[in-house]
């Protein structure tokens, strides 16, 4: 017998044993657990129990009374943890549904273990997570995290959140068959006669602990909030459309209208396994106008911002009116959604919009009436400013903040020191109430864990520490000019983990900013969302472009582009205001039904300047230089060749979209595709969007920021620029390695693309946020 299978053959059957643990927990059970010091000392609280000087560091045998005080340690975890000193204990098995199952065809939510493993279930991933920092070890805890985070999905966002909430972990779901001890351990303590008498009611016990209790672990909580919330921004909106069809709000689709079901498949989908987010027993009211309100929800635009809180509020009164709720969707109606960036047809149907439930418009008309003001406002200052000779001038792109720039602003900013100023001097024209909305400054950050903080540091390092389990995830990546200080970038609980769009009156921008140096608009931002279809398919330097929106006077897209740098592959994303001549395509989810492969759409622009914030890893710095050249691909011309490498985390799912009731999947689409692209991947017609007025200004100055979720959701990364110029037909953007993940793309050397084989779509999403100063 080896040394391992011998201590672990110890535990089993409890051979010389020289410490006896009485372990009484919180939430009710009690039991009593042989076992050995020398083995226990591995944990950080056994050994500092067993080492610093306490009554247990003696050496003799003994029995040590242990209260755990934490209501999230349950009998199942504890002796998971134990068993793990002793090098054993039985295999997790995570089911599929946690991470992804769409549409929900003859899926079993809880399906069986296989023999001889423990079902990780959130609950038990939950609680071991609880138990392995209570217990300081750091491996286990390194492995639950990385577990949680890598299945945060349809059937575990909630649970997960709440966990991040601080609420207890409640009684265990009869439906996943869990069981009270870990599997094969069943035998490796004693019931004591308390546990005997209390194991049928165990898990009413751990709901009725401590009432209103928090339970919160810090930084490793904040990760998993992150998690929840980043998913949450990408998926909510695709989910909300299976709560319409388990609710009977909408039609299901046929197999005429679903893209991707086969005719076999149609009618057998059983939308009452979709899991329960936006109606009344998912998100509690707040979470819902956060989000919907938020600038990373991925949405296309305001008019489906506002048919999504729609939707969601009819959801929820179908059950009935609660007057808190009420107040609350007044709020969100009137602040969260901008409705100056609206189409006037859009702002006269939203005007004459009423609930079917309550047969009240849901948005007030005066609410309309001022933002209708405040977009001619705006549509004056861009059309009425008269254009400078220095304007007409073609030069190179001005230093940010210069005089130069600040030429080419229209002057609809204020500094804090300004608004300070005003008030102090009772300036009647001074706006108290706003809101006012922060004009960033270059920054890039994480938000969400990426894998980084629950792995070795090094490759050559098998441990990690407590310490660096608790790493905050909601990371800067070296921005360039700092915010100010109290505007702060720490995420948690109090801004929703860092998915909150803030709105500020002009006191507020004092207290926020004791420095006076940051710049405020009153005018809001406007938000768009892109997606890029298969972008593993693009050669290298090439663009793939997104629709192209009108705002502010000027047509406005974004790109990405696969580059290769001295072995390091980076994946670059560009705002671009692109010229009112030759739109280009955009693009598309490749079509099973089309298979004619049309011309490549020509990319315009043969000599646009590029400005480009450069990012190498994590260290993305504000730089100028040319732009790449536009490239247009061959049947015969991969350079390099571009093809899926699997994932090392949860899956990327097939197009959620491509399962959707057709009036949300032609939400990112809008017409048949153009063709399959020599590449691979597809465009859909250029088209330009209608365009009120123009802005005829050579250049403008413009603020934006994009949010980049990563291929599952459960992490985004966002850029944010402070205000730059924009020619026409010019960019700013990113590239970083950061955004070039295994999820999405791998450009591998001397291989040829395998379009053909590629059995699934994978989409790139970003939420882009654009301000004119």
């Amino acid at each position: 017998m080896g040394l391992q299978e011998h201590i672990y053959n110890s535990l089993l059957q409890s051979r010389t044993p020289d410490v006896t643990l009485r372990v009484r927990a919180s939430s009710g059970w009690h039991a009593s657990y042989r076992l050995h010091r020398v083995v226990l000392i591995q944990s950080g609280f056994f050994h500092s129990l067993f080492t610093a000087g306490f009554a247990e560091s003696s050496s003799q045998p003994g029995d040590i009374d242990i209260i755990f005080d934490d209501a999230n340690i349950t009998r199942a975890d504890l002796r998971f943890c134990i068993s793990r000193l002793y090098g054993g204990g039985p295999p997790l098995h995570i089911f599929p549904p946690l991470t992804f199952a769409y549409p929900f065809t003859n899926v079993d939510v809880h399906p069986s273990t296989p023999p001889g493993h423990h079902p990780a279930t959130p609950r038990f991933l939950l609680s071991l997570l609880a138990t392995s920092v209570y217990l300081s070890i750091p491996s286990l805890a390194a492995h639950a995290l990385s577990s949680i985070l890598s299945t945060v999905g349809p059937f575990t966002v909630l649970h997960y959140l709440d966990f991040a909430l601080g609420k207890p972990i409640g009684p265990a779901d009869l439906k996943w068959n869990e069981p009270d001890a870990a599997v094969g351990l069943e035998h490796i303590a004693q019931l004591t006669q308390d546990d005997a008498h209390s194991d049928s009611s165990l898990h009413s016990v751990g709901t009725t602990e401590a009432p209103g209790s928090e339970f919160h672990y810090g930084a490793m909580s904040d990760k998993i909030g992150e998690a929840a919330a980043c998913w949450l921004t990408r998926w909510g909106p695709d989910m909300l459309a299976f709560e319409e069809l388990k609710a009977g709000m909408t039609v299901p689709p046929t197999s005429t209208t679903s893209r991707r079901r086969s005719r076999s498949d149609a009618g057998k989908t059983d939308y009452s396994a979709a899991p329960t987010i936006w109606d009344r027993g998912g998100l509690d009211v707040a979470w819902v106008c956060a989000l919907i309100a938020s600038d990373t929800l991925f949405v296309r635009g305001e008019r489906e911002r506002y048919d999504l809180a729609r939707a969601v509020v009819e959801l929820r009164r179908r059950h009935g009116i609660i007057q808190e709720e009420e107040e609350a969707w007044k709020t969100l109606f009137e602040q969260g959604i901008h409705y100056c960036h609206m189409s006037m047809e859009d702002v006269i149907f939203v005007s004459q919009d009423n609930s079917p439930t309550t047969k009240q418009p849901f948005v007030s008309i005066a609410v309309l009436q001022a933002s209708h003001w405040q977009n001619s406002i705006l549509r004056q200052q861009i059309t009425a400013r008269p254009t400078s000779s220095s304007e007409m001038r073609s030069s190179p792109a001005p230093t940010p903040g210069s005089p130069v720039q600040r030429e080419k602003e229209l002057g609809i900013t204020l500094t804090t020191a300004d608004i300070r100023a005003r008030m102090a001097a009772a300036d009647p024209s001074i706006d108290h109430a706003g809101p006012y909305y922060l004009v960033p400054t270059d920054s890039s950050l994480r938000l969400g864990d990426d894998g980084s903080s629950v792995h070795p540091p090094s490759s050559d390092s098998t441990s990690i520490s407590m310490d660096e389990l608790f790493t905050t995830s909601f990371a800067s990546l070296s921005p360039t000019t700092p915010q100010p200080s109290t505007l702060g970038r720490a995420s948690g609980e109090a801004n929703f983990f860092g998915i909150q769009t803030r709105r500020y009156t002009a006191r507020a921008c004092i207290a926020a900013d004791p420095a006076g140096t940051a710049r405020w608009t009153l005018h809001p931002p406007f938000r768009f969302g892109v997606e890029f279809w298969d972008a593993e398919a693009l050669p290298e330097k090439a663009r793939l472009y997104s629709r192209t929106v009108w705002w502010g006077g000027s047509f406005f897209n974004t790109y990405v582009q696969v580059v290769r740098k001295k072995g390091t592959v980076q994946l670059g994303i560009y705002l671009h205001r692109q010229s009112t001549i030759d739109v280009p395509g955009a693009s598309a989810p490749r079509s099973e039904n089309h298979e004619t492969q049309g011309p490549p759409s020509q990319q315009p622009g043969t000599r646009e300047r590029q400005s480009s914030l450069v990012g190498h890893g994590q260290s993305p710095t504000h730089t100028r230089g040319p732009s790449l050249p536009s490239i247009t691909a061959s049947p015969t011309h991969y350079s390099p060749s571009i093809h899926p490498t699997p994932p090392t985390r949860s899956t990327t799912p097939v197009s959620v979209s491509s399962s959707l009731p057709s009036s949300l999947s032609s939400t990112f689409g809008g017409a048949h595709p153009s063709g399959m692209q020599p590449g691979g991947y597809m465009l859909y017609p250029s088209a330009p969007p209608h365009a009120p007025y123009r802005d005829t200004r050579p250049s403008v100055s413009a603020y934006f920021m994009i949010s980049c979720a990563s291929a599952t959701g459960a992490s985004q990364t966002r850029f944010a620029s402070s205000p730059d110029v924009f020619s026409v037909s010019q960019s700013w953007g990113w590239k970083s390695s950061s955004l070039r993940t295994e999820e999405y793309i791998e450009v591998g050397e001397g291989t040829e693309a395998s379009v053909g084989t590629r059995g699934r779509e994978v989409s790139l999403r970003a939420c882009i946020v654009l301000g004119l100063v």
